[in-house]
């Protein structure tokens, strides 16, 4: 007789378990169970679906119904809910949704992969018409058949993750008016708050409105329920379509109610195997918790690719197989506009929070020699513990490419590298792909000059923080007219560093001077010279202006 494997999902990691499984045991009895209709779409591809980056929904699909029947002969019914799991007697208990037919099936193996919901605040008027939710291809069809009705001129997004972002800059890009509601004080809320504020000002130069620290109260509709208006704890705002992503949670419920143990993150928790508190019951994707590789605890980190990684592990061992998934550190990326934005590891708040002392710098590079055509900016903040000098994260923004250096990053701290280390790599170099030091180096460079106390460098953030609580020190930035009439932060003083020697009395040697450039070379240089004068109180600003999250004023009107 051969053996049953049922399978609950269909999207992401359920699919790749059974394809996987299939190809390594030809022998199983495969069946696949989904509530939805659509089967292994593209999540993450659905904001672009709004806009028509991607033309037809057929090529949101990797796979349909009919190949899986048919070429790889895995059973797969769709619009079908698992209602129940009895472990004990290895059965799942199946409603046909379109009939309300209900039917119990025996298995030998289990794989859960019931993904995640999103999350429905409880707000008045949520359930007006027009209001959507941004996690399935049935909501993208029906926002972007909303949006080619010519009915929509204003949109407001509720929540400024991944999804609103995306979804913003497509929604821009259909001409539509958009604003961004999120309730904490900073977007991305994954991403340290410097960053997220060099994205928020990026995000309203395209004009997306934003306003953080604000909240949806209520909906307000017409008299054909169709949403008008948004009300908020600080605003009005108008709008024919609204897309709340305020966040999603592990769908656990059913692995719960069978007495399947959830860890302390309330997704489901596995062994390296994927293997629940029954051995023969695995669970894989968004409805699983892992092991954060710094920092060894159990995180909830939802991504696509851990998806499918974990199917794989999945397939192979129901097939039989010994493989194992160790862990995560959250890498992702993501584009707004003509920005990529990357995450890998620890942030410098996560960081801190886990007891690590910690050094961190940013550094603006280019993706490409300076002098060839086509290469663009991109800016990089490392972390790393100052004892052992071990990489702990990143994050990069900018027009150049993002994913390379996460990459390296990623893989550095995988294998528990230092700053040292970073240093030491062998990358690639010729001018249309790296400048002669690649940016990983570079910002590795700088880091290493702090961990060993050559320079003292103060991110953007403490400078604005210093501002703000009226601290006495001396703002000098070093850049030369021309550049300094173009946007300058204020109170500054200006001595362009061909100029800084002849004027050093200028300055107070007494008083703390924080030096700034556009991208931090030359802040760094100023930094040297006045050390080396006797200045005792001397920082330089990571990153310069170009990583200054905040508005700068003209000197003059520069045309």
């Amino acid at each position: 007789m051969k053996e049953k494997v049922i399978v609950i999902g269909a999207v992401a990691a359920g699919t790749k378990s059974a394809a996987k499984a299939r190809r390594d045991n030809p022998d199983l009895e495969i069946t696949i169970f989904t509530e939805e209709k659509y089967i292994s779409y593209a999540g993450c591809g659905l904001p672009y679906y709004l806009s028509g980056v991607v033309k037809r929904r057929e090529q949101l699909f990797a796979r349909t119904p009919a190949y899986f029947k048919k070429i790889m002969n895995i059973g797969i019914f769709t619009e079908h809910h698992v209602s129940k799991i009895n472990p004990d007697k290895k059965t799942v208990t199946v409603i046909n949704l379109k009939d309300k037919k209900e039917t119990e099936h025996c298995f030998d193996k289990l794989v859960i992969a019931t993904g995640s919901k999103a999350i429905r605040p409880k707000i008045p008027g949520i359930d007006l018409k027009n209001i959507f939710q941004l996690k399935t291809v049935e909501d993208a069809i029906a926002i972007r058949e909303l949006i080619e009705s010519g009915k929509v001129k204003n949109v407001v997004i509720v929540g400024g993750g991944y999804i609103g972002l995306e979804a913003a800059e497509n929604l821009i890009e259909k001409d539509l008016n958009v604003a961004i509601v999120e309730l904490k004080d900073q977007l991305i809320p994954s991403f340290d708050k410097d960053v997220a504020l060099n994205v928020e000002k990026y995000l309203k130069e395209k004009g997306v409105k934003v306003f953080t620290q604000d909240q949806a109260i209520e909906f307000i509709g017409n008299s054909k329920d169709e949403v008008i208006k948004v009300k908020t704890k600080n605003n009005e705002f108008p709008a024919e379509l609204v897309l709340v992503a305020i966040g999603i949670f592990p769908n656990t419920k059913i692995a719960e109610e069978a007495g399947i143990e959830l860890g302390p993150t309330k997704a489901i928790k596995v062994n390296e195997k994927l293997q629940t508190n029954y051995p023969y019951i695995y669970a894989a994707g968004d409805c699983v918790e892992t092991i954060q590789l710094v920092t060894g605890k159990p995180v909830w980190v939802p991504l696509g690719s851990t998806a499918n990684k974990q199917g794989r592990v999945v397939g192979a061992n129901i097939a039989g197989g010994d493989e194992r998934f160790s862990g995560i550190l959250g890498t992702a990326i993501f584009k707004v506009f003509d920005w990529n934005i990357g995450i890998t590891g620890l942030t410098e708040r996560t960081a801190k929070n886990e007891g690590f002392d910690i050094e961190s710098a940013i550094v603006p590079v280019n993706d490409k020699a300076h002098y060839y055509p086509g290469g663009k900016n991109i800016n990089i903040k490392l972390i790393a513990e100052k004892k052992s000098g071990r990489v702990l994260g990143a994050q990069i923004w900018g027009e150049g490419t993002v994913d390379k250096a996460i990459d390296t990053i990623a893989t550095a701290i995988t294998f528990k590298a230092t700053v040292n280390d970073l240093l030491s790599l062998d990358l690639c170099y010729a001018p249309p792909y790296s400048p002669v030091l690649g940016p990983v180096i570079v910002v590795a460079n700088v880091l290493q000059n702090k961990l060993q106390k050559k320079t003292e460098g103060i991110l953007p953030l403490e400078v604005k923080e210093k501002f703000d609580k009226g601290e006495n020190f001396t703002f000098l930035d070093v850049r030369n007219p021309m550049e300094f009439i173009e946007g300058k932060i204020e109170p500054c003083t200006n001595i362009p560093i061909q100029n800084l020697a002849d004027n050093v009395n200028k300055l107070d040697p007494n008083s703390e001077i924080v030096t700034s450039c556009r991208v931090g070379n030359r802040a760094v240089t100023a930094y040297r010279l006045l050390k080396n004068k006797g200045f005792k109180k001397v920082k330089y600003m990571d990153g310069g202006i170009i990583a200054w999250p905040f508005e700068t004023k003209k000197t003059k009107d520069s045309s």
